[in-house]
């Protein structure tokens, strides 16, 4: 009975403090650490601070500047919580009381050279779930995780360098608008435009225009429905050269004329219909056309050899008369 009447006691006089003005030292416990303000006017909460400039102001290690020493790198943050707050976690035991919410103000120690500072917010399984770290004249994080504790989300910078992370495959990113599930596309910008003032590196297929990049059995990098302009586009292909090999058998005259008479284009050329349903090879058939025209050289090359060869039989009829 006598432990609850004390309790009752400082209920009652620390409402009574935060009623009027307050601050808590850091020394004794009990009421003796309940302490007015300095001024007194100050209506606000402070823990370790007899000025506090916000509704709750708690302060951390008072020396700055000064190396701290600690056991472990665990001791450094059990001795520089600033925040405990929510239920306590799953393994509060082996943690050492831990809450849901916690803020630590980690001066420089043995253990690391440099402040930092970090706030996390757990789950009830004891999973983080979000955090924040900082280190004085040092990099930063943020970061989301998962209910089983995997990276969902990162900011990281360290200083010169700035990094966005989605590590997850089913992660998406919707720009100017929210997706509704099923989302179309991992990035999707829905109002406005993109813009990239540098390389674009591209590993998979790109669609313009349309959402297909296989053509049959086919698939194509770059697939676009429209018109395309360029002031220039290199093909790399194979070439018709072979046309000039001493072993090329070229068809001759006759036999081309009949083909086109049953098939109404040229041999190895691809028809109308087979062009307006399969589209148009650009590579192959530059090249096709490429052994047209060698071919028609070698033809005009007969020509002219028939055409010397008759002038030179006429000239000798000429001279023999």
């Amino acid at each position: 009975m006598k432990r609850i009447t004390t309790k009752i006691y400082l209920a009652i006089i620390f409402l009574m403090a935060l009623q009027t003005s307050a601050q808590i030292s850091t020394g004794t416990g009990g009421a003796g650490s309940l302490l007015p303000n300095n001024p007194t006017t100050n209506k606000n909460i402070g823990i370790g601070v007899t000025n506090p400039k916000g509704k709750l102001e708690i302060a951390g290690f008072p020396a700055v500047g000064q190396t701290y020493t600690f056991v472990d790198d665990a001791d450094s943050f059990a001795k520089s919580i600033l925040l405990n707050i929510g239920t306590l976690r799953e393994n509060s035991t082996a943690t050492g009381g831990y809450r849901l919410l916690t803020f630590y103000d980690i001066p420089p120690s043995n253990i690391s050279g440099n402040a930092r500072t970090m706030l996390a917010v757990e789950d009830r399984n004891d999973a983080n779930r979000l955090r924040h770290t900082a280190i004085t004249n040092g990099e930063s994080l943020f970061r989301l995780s998962d209910k089983t504790q995997k990276n969902v989300f990162q900011i990281y910078e360290d200083g010169t360098n700035a990094f966005i992370d989605l590590t997850k495959p089913g992660s998406y990113l919707t720009v100017g608008g929210i997706a509704v599930w099923p989302v179309a596309h991992n990035f999707w910008v829905k109002t406005g435009t993109a813009k990239f003032d540098n390389n674009v590196f591209i590993d998979t297929n790109l669609c313009i225009g349309t959402s297909s990049f296989t053509d049959g059995a086919t698939t194509y990098k770059l697939s676009v429905k429209g018109k395309i302009r360029a002031e220039e586009i290199k093909v790399y292909n194979t070439w018709a050269d072979y046309v000039f090999s001493p072993f090329y058998e070229l068809p001759t005259l006759n036999a081309v004329e009949t083909f086109i008479q049953k098939n109404g284009h040229l041999p190895n050329v691809p028809s109308a219909k087979e062009i307006t349903e399969k589209g148009l090879e650009l590579g192959e058939m530059t090249k096709i056309q490429q052994e047209k025209i060698e071919e028609l050289t070698l033809y005009l090359i007969q020509q002219h050899k028939e055409i010397e060869e008759l002038k030179a039989q006429v000239k000798a009829l000429l001279i023999a008369k």
